[in-house]
């Protein structure tokens, strides 16, 4: 006979009264319910660093209405070792204008190579701005109006079905996401068990002040010269700034290269002393993608978790050919701020690779011919003024870099042979 209907079942007593008991199932339902509403997260987003992805995604969550935290593991505000040459294109998705931190506007690239002649271009309307990063992540910052808590590192990340725990500066603090923008040597990537056996490149930058030195401003402050061909897989560049030139030098691969004198040297040449400068290096997270064609239409690596994101340097988004990331960092900064707003991580992958990850594969793929040919490279591909204009549109972010291979050689081959038939 079922338990329910033996004499004296005490279920029947309920059903008399017109209660009905619940099940295990629906009391561990009601249980979960309960905690859930226990567990009220501090903020809407955690965002782990307050550089350019962070604080982008800072500003477009605010934008939809989020509370967000920022956390930085140094003060602020910070030197940030980069070229900090942006395109305007990339500022136009902001409601606010840059101006105030804008250093420079260069309206020529010059070009060089050891033992051939440089190449100049004029830039038409400037599509370049040149800033400093400790201004202009803080301009980001301070529009984006998210709480801030500096000089506090990230430790531990733990990604719930609801919620995430983190641990920063022996706090503990809850969110809804967490926005994983602590750079290179991403520590909630690592956490998280994201982008694991990757070895980034490296570079080295300084500042060379320009007071007191007349002709060296007149000859850099308007232009932006990149050295190519002084160092393997790398080149060297000099950008102008307000009161100083910012030069340096990268390397895109992993190795043992001496970059320190590989500056020296290019700098000598280009009459620029590095007597009395301080030189400061940083990890370069270039992108990596699996050989062609086996790239095509599908994203390569997982940057996401159930609660979690990563952006910009933290993601591995940087260019291959020119080694840039900053406008890849505000992009995905303001894609992580999409998929958040809209309560679904699911697809934040799928949008990277589309308007970042495609491109930044096939850049890869144009540095892998460029780096293992450069002086042939740079005589037929550099110094053909078609394939300097379209390279120019890609940094200038008129233009990607789909279809940049066929166009470079159909553009070289009808150069060559226009000379031969000269």
């Amino acid at each position: 006979m079922p338990a329910a209907e033996r004499k004296g079942d005490p279920r029947d007593l309920y059903r008399a009264a017109g209660v009905m008991p619940a099940t295990d199932v629906e009391r561990n339902a009601k249980y979960n319910q309960i905690q859930k509403a226990m567990v009220r997260p501090d903020f809407d987003v955690i965002v782990a660093g307050a550089g350019a992805g962070g604080a982008t995604a800072a500003y477009f969550l605010a934008q939809e209405g989020l509370t967000v935290l920022v956390v930085e593991k140094q003060d602020l505000p910070r030197y940030k070792a980069c070229g900090g040459a942006i395109p305007r294109q990339a500022l136009e998705q902001f409601r606010f204008d840059f101006n105030n931190v804008v250093q420079a506007t260069p309206s020529s690239v010059r070009l060089t190579f050891p033992g051939q002649p440089p190449v100049s271009l004029a830039l038409p309307q400037c599509p370049i701005v040149m800033v400093m990063r400790d201004q202009f992540d803080a301009l980001l910052l301070a529009q984006s109006r998210a709480e801030l808590l500096p000089a506090t590192a990230v430790t531990k990340v733990t990604d719930r079905d609801d919620h995430v725990r983190v641990e920063a500066g022996g706090r503990l603090l809850t969110a809804r996401y967490l926005v994983g923008a602590d750079g290179a040597t991403s520590a909630i990537a690592r956490c998280l068990g994201l982008r694991r056996d990757r070895t980034p490149g490296g570079a080295l930058e300084a500042e060379v002040p320009l007071a007191g030195n007349p002709a060296l401003y007149q000859e850099y402050a308007s232009q932006a010269v990149f050295a190519m061909g002084v160092v393997p897989w790398g080149y060297a560049w000099v950008f102008p700034k307000r009161e100083h030139l910012s030069v340096g030098i990268l390397h895109s691969r992993q190795g043992r290269i001496d970059l320190r004198a590989a500056l020296w040297q290019v700098m000598e040449a280009l009459g620029i002393s590095l007597e009395g400068v301080k030189l400061h290096g940083h990890p370069l997270p270039v992108y990596r993608a699996p050989p062609w064609p086996f790239w095509g239409g599908q994203p390569q690596e997982t940057l996401s978790t159930r609660r979690c994101l990563l952006v910009g340097d933290a993601a591995g988004l940087v260019d291959p050919l020119l080694g840039e990331g900053i406008r890849y960092a505000i992009t995905s900064g303001r894609l992580a701020a999409r998929a958040i707003a809209r309560d679904d991580l699911s697809g934040y992958e799928d949008a990277i690779w589309r308007e970042i990850g495609h491109d930044l594969a096939t850049a890869g793929l144009a540095a892998g011919t460029y780096y293992r040919i450069p002086r042939l490279s740079y005589r037929l591909g550099l110094r053909n003024p078609a394939t300097v204009q379209r390279m120019l549109g890609v940094l200038s972010g008129q233009v990607g870099y789909g279809g940049i291979g066929r166009r470079i050689l159909a553009t070289t081959l009808l150069w060559l042979l226009g000379i031969q038939g000269r």
